[in-house]
């Protein structure tokens, strides 16, 4: 978990929406131009999927689909020109709100593979082809 944190940090801190590390085995999606509002909603649910699949049992996620995750987030943060403590605040540390409500999981969790494939609607792969 810890690596992982890393790699999003440094994702965010290059300011560069590509793979998440050089050894990734995933293929970023081409997200399209969104209405910010629309954007905020897709990042707050991408931040919010990791959050739960890292936390709640029964909606763990494989790496590659936590790379694929963090690596769209990392696009959308990029586009906000968010630096990491505005990224943290603004939707990380809400994200780990859902956890303190009693059907957080629950409510959150069915919506991670979904999101996944719209990420994959978007032309990202969870290997190189």
């Amino acid at each position: 978990m810890f690596a992982r944190a890393t790699v999003v940090t440094l994702v965010l801190l290059m300011g560069t929406p590509v793979i998440a590390d050089e050894h990734s085995d995933v293929v970023l999606p081409d997200i399209p131009i969104l209405s910010e509002q629309d954007s905020v909603d897709l990042l707050t649910g991408l931040v919010v999927a990791n959050v739960v699949s890292q936390n709640c049992e029964g909606f763990e996620i494989s790496d590659a689909e936590w790379e694929l995750l963090n690596g769209s987030a990392a696009i959308l943060a990029q586009r906000f020109q968010l630096d990491p403590p505005q990224y943290n605040e603004m939707f990380l540390h809400p994200a780990y709100g859902v956890l303190s409500r009693d059907d957080g999981c629950s409510d959150e969790g069915p919506l991670i593979q979904p999101l996944i494939e719209r990420l994959i609607g978007w032309g990202a792969a969870l290997e190189y082809p």
